[in-house]
């Protein structure tokens, strides 16, 4: 029997050549794009599994203190830690990461010619981190590498970089020092390199304990908030429990540095806020909304997840509904050998199994072909996303061999259901007389289901235009700055004396028109304190802040709306403060309006620590972006590159700008040439400083470089969802050409046109997407509302979109149809007549 099922698919699938054609076509691009979905998925929800005691490691998390309250910060002060150690016996093990910025380094080497590397991934660590976390080591002793100062455990491709193939262990490599100086370190371990799925990203890790002079300050250990806390939770702990009662530390501990460092009391510094500490999972630490980001490693986004799971899901549904349609569509060609094999004795469940295996069929061819496509195109789907997914691990585990084989039984069964019942249900005396009238009765359905699938692609097309158009949006937002043609040179900071030499050079350059040296560069100025308008009685209050000077300002291009710039010929001018108007209404100010009857320049504003000197506040630039067009502009404190009354945060990261001349400069060949130029100038003065550059412009599309993949991703899987909308379009109206055959043949023979009988044919499917457009249009509003609430600038939703996106889907329908039409309309009716 089950030969003879075989044999009958067989011999179906061969005389119906387009029908299997088009079922296999949309069954295998659904389960392509279900599949790529899939692993991408899996990817995203797995991150940090790996680790041994990783249901029992949780990241202490805090109030965000440098502003929102109400916002979790991923870091925490040093001392979080030494308090929870003495305060809460319920962890086993606690141990701190702190980010160590990007390090120049080299081998350590009597050869003057040592390549130079830059280690954007540079952490300290604590001495028991390998304890808490389990990377696997490939050299060195687990329990020693971390413990003594001037230690460093480097990965297995790191040590390939410096070592080649030598024995990396006991080796020494050399970290620069902002003063021109090499700190030597020796190579304790070398890991394997960490797996894809770490929310913790490191190329080094130096030992904590090479800081510890710093860590023994104890005014500043709960401001510090640069390390990452993470806890061992001893077995059997209630963690909502033991959350509630470490919230008892920031009170005890903490109050010492705000006195010190704020000369404020807990109690005014919290100003009725809570400080609050949090225990979040390592598991959900990569997929998390709040903190949504932090200095360790990459976050994820988990609205991408969420969005990508619904298309995969609606896609892999678009195509079971072609399938289900196609089969249906063809019942009239089905309904005589149903008709016959019930004659001879077949039951109905016998019938219902065959058509259910004939559907398990489909999807076991377009399921291998699915899988070869996602092997062939899985690199470029990495590359766009920025991943590094692989089949190999799916197809090597048994598991998943096991959910690929149960995924292709129940979507068999499932797209296969409807069409098996309903094909079985005819009776075999009316099909065998050539009464064909059930075959019409799950029209309507076929054509629900056709709405059901143009309403998901008309969505998702107005949906991933908007996304698009946002992104456009951005880019051409007025940053409130002059981004173009802003060439940025690293490590300027490492030339020390000479780098004002080299700013000389390239003022008289005339391929620059402004040169100017800042600590940070929009859009990445994240350095902040308190500060308050100068006077005892006015409150503390969190501004960023940024280190320049006036060269810089005017290299951006900034609108001064009062006041001066710094004027580098008045010495009192570097402890002077350049507001944005953002910074002038926190302090209480006013706005621009008022500047001409209260300026806020003359006024003075000072840090908040005891005894902090006066600055006067020079001028006011208009708001500008400074950081992501995500969020909007905030108060910005610009302090002189010079000012020795401010804690230098910017030290060790100073960049020298030069605005590029495009009379002078016209091509990208001219450009590398005076790129070039700079290179070996600085190889001149110090052949070991790193030589890097970045373009302005760039660092800004940067910010939106996670949108901008998803964009890509979402565009491809409409599309697909769109071909398969069509296909299943195509296949219907071939058959409906089929049935309709006759009718239009007589239409013809008394007289109409073909263009009347074009239109005629290709109406019934323009009806349909009409209503798709409607059922679609609320759903699309809401995506892209939803969409837009990340964006604190955001393009308008206009109507204008919704009608392009009708339109082009009528005109798509009518392509898509067209085939039909022409051929139907076109034919001679003599053909389709001669057997009435």
């Amino acid at each position: 029997m089950l030969k003879n099922y075989f044999k009958i698919i067989w011999r179906n699938l061969i005389r119906e050549k387009q029908f299997t054609f088009l079922n296999i076509l949309g069954l295998t691009i659904g389960i392509t794009s279900c599949f790529m979905i899939g692993l991408y998925v899996y990817s995203e929800t797995n991150y940090d599994t790996f680790h041994e005691n990783g249901d029992r490691i949780y990241r202490v998390n805090q109030s965000y203190i440098w502003g929102d309250w109400n916002k979790q910060y991923a870091s925490t002060g040093p001392n979080v830690a030494e308090a929870l150690k003495a305060d809460a016996p319920e962890f086993e093990k606690i141990t701190r990461m702190l980010d160590a910025g990007a390090q120049t380094m080299r081998r350590k080497s009597e050869n003057q010619d040592r390549d130079l590397f830059k280690e954007e991934k540079a952490f300290l660590a604590e001495e028991n981190f390998f304890e808490v976390f389990s990377f696997r080591f490939k050299e060195g002793d687990i329990q020693t590498a971390l413990k003594e100062p001037m230690s460093m455990v480097i990965t297995e491709e790191m040590a390939q970089r410096y070592f080649g193939n030598e024995d990396a262990l006991g080796k020494q490599l050399e970290v620069r020092e902002s003063n021109d100086q090499w700190s030597t370190f020796t190579v304790t371990a070398v890991l394997e390199n960490l797996p894809n799925n770490s929310h913790l990203e490191f190329d080094v890790l130096m030992s904590l304990s090479t800081i510890q002079n710093r860590l023994d300050r104890q005014n500043w250990l709960w401001a510090w908030t640069g390390f990452a806390t993470y806890g061992l939770i001893k077995e059997g702990t209630n963690v909502e429990v033991l959350e509630e009662k470490i919230q008892a530390i920031p009170p005890k501990w903490a109050a010492l540095t705000t006195q010190r460092l704020f000369n404020q009391s807990y109690e005014a510094f919290t100003a009725e806020n809570e400080w609050r500490l949090y225990l979040q999972p390592l598991r959900g630490i990569y997929l998390s909304n709040d903190p949504k980001s932090h200095l360790f490693g990459p976050t994820g986004k988990p609205q991408f997840v969420k969005l990508f799971i619904a298309i995969g899901i609606l896609i892999l549904f678009l195509s079971s509904i072609n399938f289900m349609n196609l089969s249906t569509a063809r019942s009239s060609k089905r309904a005589k050998e149903v008709g016959i094999r019930k004659v001879l004795g077949s039951e109905r469940t016998r019938l219902i199994k065959q058509f259910i295996l004939e559907s398990t069929l489909f999807v076991t061819v377009s399921t291998i072909f699915a899988l070869v496509l996602v092997q062939l195109f899985l690199g470029v789907f990495n590359a766009i996303a920025d991943k590094n997914l692989s089949m190999l691990p799916v197809l090597g585990n048994p598991i998943c061999i096991t959910l690929i084989v149960l995924f292709i039984l129940v979507l068999g069964i499932l797209s296969g259901s409807y069409p098996a019942f309903y094909l079985s249900a005819f009776r075999p005396i009316e099909t065998l007389k050539g009464k064909m009238s059930s075959v019409f009765k799950g029209k309507n359905l076929r054509n629900g289901l056709v709405v059901f699938q143009f309403t998901v692609s008309i969505a998702l097309i107005i949906f991933a235009f908007f996304v698009q158009k946002q992104l456009s949006y951005t880019s051409s937002l007025d940053l409130g700055l002059l981004k173009d043609n802003v060439l940025q040179i690293h490590n300027f900071e490492q030339l020390e004396g000479q780098g004002e030499t080299l700013k000389e050079k390239l003022k008289a350059n005339p391929a620059f028109t402004h040169v100017g040296m800042s600590y940070g560069i929009p859009p990445n100025v994240t350095s902040g304190d308190k500060y308050r308008a100068f006077g005892p009685e006015n409150p503390a209050l969190h501004f960023d802040d940024v280190r320049t000077e006036g060269d810089f300002l005017d290299l951006l291009g900034v609108e001064f709306l009062a006041g001066r710039n710094f004027d580098p010929l008045r010495e009192a001018d570097k402890y002077g403060v350049v507001l944005n108007e953002e910074a002038v209404k926190m302090f209480g100010w006013g706005n621009k309006e008022n500047y001409h009857n209260d300026s806020p320049v003359g006024k003075y504003v000072a840090m908040t620590n005891e005894n902090a000197s006066k600055m006067e506040v020079l001028g006011v630039v208009k708001d500008f972006n400074f950081s992501s067009t995500k969020e909007k502009i905030g108060p910005l404190v610009i302090l002189h590159k010079d000012n020795d009354w401010v804690w230098n945060y910017g030290r060790g990261r100073t960049y020298l700008a030069a605005r590029i001349n495009p009379q002078t400069v016209s091509n990208t060949g001219e450009l590398q040439g005076v790129i070039d130029d700079i290179q070996q100038e600085m190889k001149k003065m110090d052949a070991s400083v790193l030589f890097e550059y970045s373009f302005l412009d760039q660092e800004f599309e940067n910010t939106f470089r996670t949108e901008q993949q998803m964009a890509t991703i979402l565009n491809i899987f409409t599309v697909l969802a769109l071909i398969i909308a069509c296909l299943g379009l195509f296949g219907l109206a071939a058959f409906s050409a089929e049935q309709r055959v006759k009718e239009l043949g007589i239409r013809k023979v008394l007289g109409a046109k073909v263009s009347e009988l074009a239109m005629l044919f290709s109406s019934e499917f323009t009806k349909l997407i009409i209503i798709s457009v409607v059922l679609a249009s609320p759903l699309a509003y809401f995506l892209v509302k939803e969409w837009l609430k990340d964006f604190a600038y955001s393009t308008p939703i206009e109507f204008w979109v919704f009608a392009t996106a009708a339109l082009s889907a009528i005109v798509i329908t009518i392509v898509t149809v067209s085939f039909q039409t022409m051929k139907i309309a076109m034919a001679n009716p003599v053909d389709s007549l001669r057997t009435e």
